[in-house]
């Protein structure tokens, strides 16, 4: 009896000794797994913040580029609109009437004619006197910035400048509304004109120059001929010796 309470004994013993070690292994914590370090790459690393720098510059230029170019269609859109409602007003207008005789000219005395009247063989608009000097128009086609006066223009340009207090050169569109295409037209047309006179005589330091987009007509904008007029550039020149007075056209 005693022997196999003794046996007993022992294998409980043993059972108690072999569940204590398996508890002792479950209980371990487990050894965490390290990284190497072999693929960090610095927060501040030059050579990527200026890849990262490069793209975001890139991204804002095609941004800019889309934006001017969506400017762009929106003024040629509105251009195709003008030029289609002329084509249908022309296309339903009456019959001119029949032209009725000319009447007789009568010449007016010199002390009717105004001091602001065109110079003679110049075009109308081109010229006007006014107290403090006189104004010449040159104009453009159709968008066009190219400053190119006729002869007559360009004497009556070069003597104009000489002497000048002040030159004031302003770039016009036929634009009735503000936008990014004609914008950048009123600015060539004026900085044309302005490097046309300084190659022709005039003192860069007696000009400045100015634009309007939009507005600012000459004439009524309403037809063909009004919106030729509109397209121009003016310079104003300050010069007390032309105020009120025809200009004498010479080589």
């Amino acid at each position: 009896m005693n022997i196999k309470r003794a046996i007993s004994l022992a294998g409980f013993s043993l059972c108690l000794v072999g569940a204590t070690v398996q508890l002792s292994g479950c209980s371990s914590v487990p050894k965490p797994a390290e990284a190497d370090g072999s693929s960090r790459v610095p927060v501040n690393d030059a050579t990527r913040v200026q890849a990262l720098q490069q793209r975001v510059n890139a991204d804002r230029q095609l941004l800019s580029d889309n934006n001017l170019l969506r400017a762009q269609v929106d003024v040629l859109q509105a251009k195709l609109n003008e030029m289609t409602t002329i084509v249908r007003e022309a296309l339903t207008l009456p019959p001119a009437p029949r032209p009725l005789p000319a009447p007789v000219p009568v010449q007016p005395s010199p002390a009717a004619v105004p001091q602001s009247m065109a110079a003679p063989d110049l075009p109308a608009y081109a010229y006007e006197t006014n107290s403090s000097g006189v104004v010449i128009r040159v104009f453009h086609p159709f968008a066009r910035t190219e400053f190119e006066p006729s002869e007559q223009i360009a004497q009556a340009l070069r003597s104009s400048v000489r002497g000048a207090e002040k030159i004031e050169v302003r770039g016009h569109t036929d634009s009735n509304v503000v936008n990014a295409m004609d914008k950048l037209i009123a600015i060539e047309r004026a900085e044309k004109a302005r490097t046309w006179l300084i190659n022709n005589g005039a003192d860069s330091s007696k000009i400045s120059t100015k634009y309007f987009t939009a507005g600012n007509f000459l004439v009524e904008n309403l037809t063909p001929k009004g919106r030729s007029l509109n397209r121009r550039v003016e310079i104003d020149v300050r010069n007390q010796q032309l105020a009120g007075k025809h200009l004498a056209l010479s080589n």
